[in-house]
Formats: structure tokens, C-alpha cells, sequence
């Protein structure tokens, strides 16, 4: 089950509510997820570079910006003015133009202006959002032939839902040596749906996330037409998080990637 469309509006509230805060996390160029892991595994997936993008879900169009900066003509969307409002009081790009869509909602996507576009993006949302079957549907009517959709997810193998939890633990060796060793441990994966939690501690109000195992987001896609041809899982191995408080943190273990990439292609 991927689908839960009576979270859809308590979805878009709690958005609308936490607009402001989340506009001051994420500032001009994005937090440093986004900076780090985000942005260039996404930006190397849409190469090469299209001309006219569309952006889904875009927050405070952080990287609508940043593709705007790149020579990209961006139609960037998001379900919540409040959002779109402070996009635009950031943003001074004459390339970038803003628009209110609820991509649960056929008719609305259907009806964003500018199609057909090149590729279409949609940063580190999906689990954010109710419905996924309406965009995946849809989408392909507003994409060139061929043209590459490319997405970003908190990893669905340690989704809010997981109960994930870091751990650092010291260790004795069979020659009676100690280290530390560090990772994650979950309790769930099968079965999560609904869950809620923040997604920056200290945030207004909490949000539903929507945990779908790998087969529940990728069958979703499948089943209207999408295949994968392209997939990243960057990790935090460039140092710490400056914006987090000293402690365990994913800049820690490296060898596990918080963040899912892909590019999907329709096969009309």
C-alpha cells in the first residue's frame, strides 16, 4: 500500500504551519543534507542538462535557485502558499516561475503551464506526500519523451517509521583489543505506514511521514509505466553536519547512505 489520501490534507496543514520555521532552517541554499547528499547526486542524474525543469514539492525553491544559477528555466511548485511566498521573497531569478499545486490532484498537474518540460524533480518529498499514484500517472503527460524524473527520499531502509536508531559501541576483539564501532539499528521495515515525527527538531508542528518500503515506492512508479536507470545513495562522508548540536550524527558512519536517489524514465 502506498497510497493513504485521507493524510492528504493534515499533510499540506502541517506544511502550511511549519512554513516560516522551515524557511529559516533552510535559508538561501538549503541545509546541509541537501548541500551535501541532495543536490549533487540529483544535479549528476539530470545531466544532461535540461532546459526546462519542473520541480515538485519545492519548499522554499532552495533548489530551484540553484538550478535557476545553472541556466535551467524552472516551473517550481508546492502545495503550500505559505511556502511559495517565502520562495519568492528569496529568489530574485527571472528564469524561476512559481506556482500552487497539490500533486495528489490530477487536474492540478495537469494544468501547470509551461509543459512540456525536459526533466522534472522532486527533492527529499515523496515521503511527505499522501497520494504518489496521481503524480506518477500524470506526470508523464507534462515530460518530453524520454525525459528523466529524478527524486530524492530519506532512505526507505531507515525511514522515520523503522524506529531508527544510531548507535556508537565499544567493542572487544578476540586479542583482547577494544574499538568502536558504529551504525544503525531498526526494529521495523515491513508494514510502516503512517507515521509522525519533525523533520528539524524544535518545528511548529509534526508532520505524517509516509514509510513505504523500497518495493511499495518503486512498484508505484512500475505500475504506471516508470523504470529506474539511474540510482544513488550518497552518505555523509564529507564530515560532520555544522548546523547539528555535537552529537551522534550520520557523518559518523559513513558506510550507510541516509538518503535514496533515482531517475526514472516512462516507457510509453
Amino acid at each position: 500500500m502506498s497510497d493513504f489520501p485521507e493524510h492528504n490534507a493534515d499533510s499540506i496543514h502541517a506544511w502550511r504551519t511549519n512554513a516560516e520555521f522551515w524557511d529559516e532552517v533552510q535559508g538561501d541554499h538549503g541545509n546541509h543534507w541537501q548541500r551535501t547528499l541532495v543536490f549533487p547526486s540529483t544535479l549528476e542524474l539530470l545531466e544532461p542538462r535540461p532546459a526546462k525543469l519542473l520541480e515538485l514539492a519545492c519548499g522554499n525553491g532552495n533548489f530551484a535557485r540553484a538550478a535557476a544559477a545553472l541556466g535551467m528555466s524552472v516551473t517550481a511548485t508546492d502545495a503550500a502558499p505559505e511556502l511559495l511566498e517565502l520562495a519568492q521573497r528569496r529568489s530574485h531569478a527571472d528564469q524561476i516561475t512559481w506556482r500552487q499545486v497539490d500533486v495528489t490532484d490530477s487536474a492540478q498537474l495537469t494544468a501547470i503551464p509551461g509543459a512540456p518540460f525536459d526533466a522534472a524533480v522532486c527533492n527529499m518529498a515523496l515521503m511527505d506526500i499522501a497520494e504518489l499514484s496521481p503524480l506518477f500517472a500524470t506526470l508523464p503527460r507534462l515530460l518530453t519523451p524520454d525525459a528523466p524524473f529524478v527524486f530524492s527520499v530519506l532512505h526507505p531502509a531507515w525511514a522515520p517509521g523503522t524506529n531508527v536508531r544510531l548507535f556508537r559501541e565499544r567493542i572487544e576483539t578476540p586479542d583482547g583489543d577494544f574499538i568502536e564501532e558504529s551504525g544503525v539499528r531498526i526494529s521495523r521495515y515491513l508494514n510502516l505506514g503512517v507515521n509522525y515525527g519533525v523533520a528539524v527538531v524544535g518545528q511548529p508542528q509534526q508532520q505524517p511521514y509516509f514509510d513505504r518500503t523500497l518495493s511499495e515506492l518503486f512498484s508505484a512508479a512500475f505500475e504506471h509505466g516508470w523504470a529506474i536507470d539511474g540510482i544513488r545513495e550518497p552518505s555523509m562522508a564529507d564530515g560532520p553536519d555544522p548546523d547539528r548540536k555535537p552529537r551522534l550524527q550520520w557523518a559518523d558512519i559513513p558506510h550507510i547512505p541516509p538518503v535514496l536517489v533515482a531517475r526514472l524514465r516512462h516507457r510509453s
